[in-house]
C-alpha cells in the first residue's frame, strides 16, 4: 500500500484545480464578469 506521502499531495492539487476550474466554468455559463474593482467572489467567478 502506498504511504499517504506519496498520493495526499497530487489529490489535494487536483482536487483544488478541479474546483477552482468548476467555480470558473459556473461564472462563465452564469455570464458573471470579472476584474478588477469587482468583489472577490465574482473575480473568483468571472471570466
Amino acid at each position: 500500500m502506498a504511504s499517504v506521502t506519496s498520493w495526499l499531495p497530487p489529490a489535494l492539487a487536483g482536487v483544488t484545480f478541479t474546483l477552482l476550474g468548476s467555480i470558473k466554468l459556473y461564472g462563465y455559463i452564469r455570464g458573471i464578469e470579472g476584474g478588477a474593482g469587482r468583489p472577490a467572489l465574482k473575480r473568483l467567478c468571472g471570466t
